[in-house]
């Protein structure tokens, strides 16, 4: 049994920000970590666990089954119970919080209006156990699992996700200027001043540094000191490590180290690169990125190899390909966008031997711009534009900019809680009528799912009920209904501008697709 306060202090646990509504915790000993939305649950635990749910179970439940839901899990020997609130549940239903708080369960409230990875946590408690069980002290057990990441190529991000979850902190890759070359992906926490460092060597000498952003301790110090070591020989598979670069990636690796300071200097190593390239034409950065299981110097010799037709300089640069492309005078994108739609097919098709199926490549293609000295930070641009486009999902293959534009502004420009208030404000009422009543209970209606189509299909009753799988009639009462509750005209083009942002606000907060939410 492990203590659900050392369980809380998880990564995963700290990253979700867990609230606690009632219960002891510091009483509270966890035998397993286990995630459902089965409201039948207390049959099938067997003691001692923590359940994390997203409330999805409990939509339209009575006060009496929300009571008898806790009274289950009690009498299984659950002792603690995690929802995450914003998906299913936009607050702790009040007769589970009186329940709990009477009966001594643990009610932990998660996420704070974000999405919780329950596997991430599962995950986490797994990694504790085996600590637990085979190396009190973690120091050699927790070397090996660096190690055996490495020699599974499971790339840079996989590596410093199992680093993070070790030291319980925000892990980063820096180059020995400073600057960020890869950081943890999984959710935990990152001390703004402290950190813990250790020097990652190379063929010649120190080439970055590890970075774990929490004070220093004796498990932090080891596991920095073990990291560092498997983070070099990971560094080994990239292309600008060991003998001479290639004139591109040299030109890469200057412009993220910032050795550039002339435009100049930037076109006529351009222009030595290979690219022909005047002052005043229009460029543009791309980042190409397929998956955790190609390793990014195997994206850079296919994409070699498969580039016929577009002209580019590239190298490697983190985890990802990234690249400079000049366009046609005007900067028009479109020719270049099917090019790239065409080498995004290639490079799938050539890489697909390499993962038993057809690799998800995806291209992202910054805003063309003719100021050359403005490529460095251009390039950190479209790595961020290739992460946000697999992160919110849609169709591999290449996107702009201005494809991303709404998720761009939400997400970089927007308070987290303030977003969370515009959606309530915005089609709360729906998303509390569809959660009330479920789509397929003798008032549901699918609201949520009603106005998205509608508006995805650019205000079409004909084409929306044809996607619903409804009758036209049937469309009209759910629209009535909609602009009921929300006390919106459908037909308003300010109304509508600001439930499109919500809806997709929504997505991105959730992680759902309105068309299967509810």
């Amino acid at each position: 049994m492990v203590p659900l306060q050392e369980v809380l202090r998880l990564p995963s646990f700290l990253a979700a920000a867990p609230e606690v509504r009632c219960g002891d915790v510091a009483a509270a000993q966890v035998r397993w970590v286990h995630s459902s939305e089965v409201y039948e649950m207390g049959g099938l635990l067997g003691g001692g666990e923590l359940l994390l749910t997203t409330g999805l179970g409990l939509h339209g439940r009575s006060d009496a089954q929300l009571a008898a839901y806790v009274d289950e899990l009690v009498a299984a020997g659950c002792v603690a119970l995690g929802l995450e609130l914003g998906r299913s549940l936009l607050d702790v239903p009040a007769p589970l919080e009186r329940r709990a708080a009477e009966r001594g369960l643990v009610l932990l409230v998660l996420g704070a209006g974000t999405v919780v990875p329950f596997e991430r946590h599962v995950e986490d408690f797994h990694e504790l156990v085996v600590r637990r069980r085979t190396a009190p002290g973690g120091g050699e057990t927790v070397a090996r699992r660096f190690v055996d990441l490495v020699v599974r190529a499971a790339g840079l991000p996989a590596l410093l996700d199992e680093v993070a979850r070790a030291a319980g902190c925000q892990v980063e890759l820096h180059d020995l200027a400073g600057r960020l070359v890869e950081r943890s992906r999984i959710r935990t926490v990152a001390a703004p001043d402290a950190t813990t460092t250790a020097p990652v060597a190379g063929a010649r000498g120190v080439r970055a540094v590890l970075v774990l952003r929490a004070e220093e301790d004796g498990l932090r110090r080891r596991t920095a000191d073990e990291a560092a070591v498997a983070v070099a020989l990971e560094l080994g598979r990239h292309a600008d490590v060991g003998g001479h670069a290639s004139v591109e990636q040299a030109l890469v690796t200057d412009l993220h180290a910032g050795g550039l300071v002339s435009t100049a200097e930037v076109l006529a190593r351009l222009r030595h690169a290979g690219l022909r390239v005047a002052p005043g034409d229009p460029l543009a950065t791309l980042a190409l990125d397929a998956g955790p299981a190609v390793a990014p110097t195997d994206l850079l010799a296919a994409l070699q190899t498969c580039a016929e037709g577009v002209a580019l300089v590239s190298g490697v640069l983190g985890t990802h390909v990234v690249g400079v492309v000049r366009l046609a005078p005007g900067g028009d994108t479109s020719v270049l966008r099917r090019r790239l739609e065409d080498l995004a097919a290639r490079l799938s098709g050539h890489l697909g031997p390499a993962v038993d199926d057809e690799a998800d490549v995806r291209v992202a293609l910054t805003t063309p711009d003719p100021d050359a000295g403005t490529l460095a930070a251009r390039l950190e641009d479209a790595r961020d534009l290739v992460r946000l486009a697999r992160r919110h999902g849609g169709p591999a293959g290449v996107v702009l900019a201005r494809d991303l534009g709404v998720q761009r502004l939400l997400t970089g420009a927007t308070d987290a809680q303030a977003l969370s208030d515009f959606v309530v404000e915005q089609i709360g009422p729906l998303v509390d009528a569809d959660r009330a009543h479920g789509p397929h209970g003798p008032h549901g209606a699918a609201l949520l799912r009603t106005l998205d189509a509608y508006l995805g299909h650019g205000l079409s009753k004909a084409a929306t009920a044809e996607a619903l799988g409804i009758r036209r009639q049937s469309l009209y009462g759910r629209l009535e209904r909609i602009e009921r509750l929300l006390g919106v005209r459908l037909d308003d083009p300010g109304h509508r501008a600001g439930l499109v942002l919500a809806l997709t606000a929504w997505r991105l907060r959730t992680g759902l697709d309105p068309q299967a939410a509810f």
